[in-house]
Order: C-alpha cells, then structure tokens, then sequence
C-alpha cells in the first residue's frame, strides 16, 4: 500500500544479513539512525523562511496599526487579518473569472504598454482595491471613527499581501521575496488610504456606496499606475514610488489640517 510521498506503509521484508552483522531488534534501524532520519534538512528549513517570514510581517503590521490606533485586543488585528484573507479569496476568484471568460491576466502582458496594458491595469487595481474594501467592511461597523478604519485597512492590506506573497512568490527564496514579505502590507495599506479614509463618512451617509466610488477609484488608478510602472521599464521604480507617495501624503496633509483645527493650549 503506497502512503503519503510515495512512501510504503507497509513493513519491508527482512534482509540478507552478511556476517558479524547484528540484527536490530524487531527489524527496525538502529536508533541514532532513525533520529537522524526524522531531523528536517537545510532544505526542508530554508523552504519554511518565507512563509514564516509572510506571516511574521503580516502580524507585525497588523499589530502596529491596531495599537496606534489605540486598540490593544489582539482580537482587533487577528479581525482584520481575516478580513484581508477573505478579500484576498474574492480578488482570487475574480481573477479566475477574468480567465475562464477569456481575459488574459498575465503580469508580461502589462509590459506592452499599449492601450490594453493600461485596462489591464485599471481592471487589477479596480479588483484588488475593491475586495480590500469589501474586506474592510467585513470588520468595521456603523459609528467607527476614521482612525480605527485606517488600522482596519492596514490589517487587511497585511492579510492580503501575505497571501499574495505565498501564492506568487510560493519556492522563491531570493532577497526580493522577503523583501516582498517584509514591505508589501505597506504598500497595500498605502494604496488603500483613499478609500479608507471614505469608510467612515460614507457609513454614515444614507448612500454609502455612492460615497465611496470616487474613493474606490482613486484606489484603484493609484494601484493600476503603480503596477504598470513596474511593468514598463521606462518609468520603474520612479512611478510605483510616486502612487505610494500619493496617498501618503494624503495622510499627512489631512494630520496637518486637524493639527491646524486644534485649539492651541494655553499656560496658566
């Protein structure tokens, strides 16, 4: 009967025994030798860095963001991961949609620069920044304040980058795939600034989803240009710097705006 990797489960015949040769009791190798056996290789160990990589980073971000925001539960960022793993699973399925009817979603494709690259790169950022949206409102609730959306949103940006990080980079052990662990929640959380800052307010509008189009839409133009200046070689690293600077400083202008709002104190 053949088990898992192949393996026998059943009991190999006894062999031949030459002379001065001693049999082991009940047929079985000698011990030193069976606890060599069951150690894992360099290989084995090696294979494991990423993925413990991935998941260390998407729990450090999410851990951050929730006590920034003053969240010290590890209830709120364990929320927010699972949140970013069921957007992660819709994005996934809409890919896989996108293929059956025909689409070709490919990263070369992008390369081309031609008018179909830049709708393949609307149609991926529109995907992505929308299943991190519905993954958002999978955790919030009516009446939260922008600041805990904001560490929402960073804790989905960790669970969807870390299993983007397995899937696509799943074997690859070179310096840009933990590169790729370490700093990917960041820039999904970056990319994600301008629909998150919407998620508040539009809760508590009568129409929320027609509060947050034109926040989705930012979203998803700055993660379409980012992506497509990776892929072409004329813009790079300048432009994908460039749409995770936006929403940045996004966020620091409005800090400087309730900054300047706050009444200044006075000494007695």
């Amino acid at each position: 009967m053949i088990g898992a990797r192949g393996r026998s489960l059943t009991r190999p015949a006894a062999r031949a025994r030459g002379p001065g040769t001693r049999p082991s009791p009940g047929g079985r190798p000698p011990r030193g030798l069976a606890r060599l056996r069951r150690r894992p290789t360099l290989q084995e160990m090696w294979d494991a860095a990423l993925p413990l990589a991935v998941a260390g980073s998407g729990a450090v971000w999410a851990t951050l963001a929730a006590r920034r925001a003053g969240e010290r539960t590890g209830g709120f960022a364990s929320r927010a991961l699972l949140g970013g793993a069921a957007a992660f699973g819709l994005a996934l399925v809409a890919y896989e949609a996108a293929t059956f009817a025909g689409v070709d979603v490919r990263w070369e494709r992008l390369g081309r620069g031609d008018a179909g690259a830049f709708l393949l790169a609307a149609a991926i950022g529109f995907i992505e920044e929308g299943a991190k949206l519905v993954g958002i409102l999978l955790v919030v609730e009516r009446g939260v304040r922008t600041r805990t959306v904001l560490a929402v949103a960073a804790g989905v940006a960790a669970g969807f980058a870390s299993l983007e990080t397995l899937t696509v980079l799943h074997g690859d052990q070179s310096g840009i795939a933990f590169a790729r662990a370490a700093l990917g929640p960041v820039a999904h959380a970056l990319l994600a600034i301008p629909v998150a800052l919407a998620v508040a307010p539009a809760l508590r509008s009568r129409v929320p989803a027609a509060a947050l189009a034109l926040p989705l839409l930012a979203s998803a133009a700055l993660h379409g240009a980012g992506d497509l200046s990776l892929a072409l070689s004329r813009i790079g690293y300048a432009g994908y710097a460039l749409a995770l600077a936006t929403p940045a400083l996004m966020l620091f202008a409005r800090a400087r705006r309730r900054a300047a709002a706050a009444p200044l104190p006075t000494w007695k």
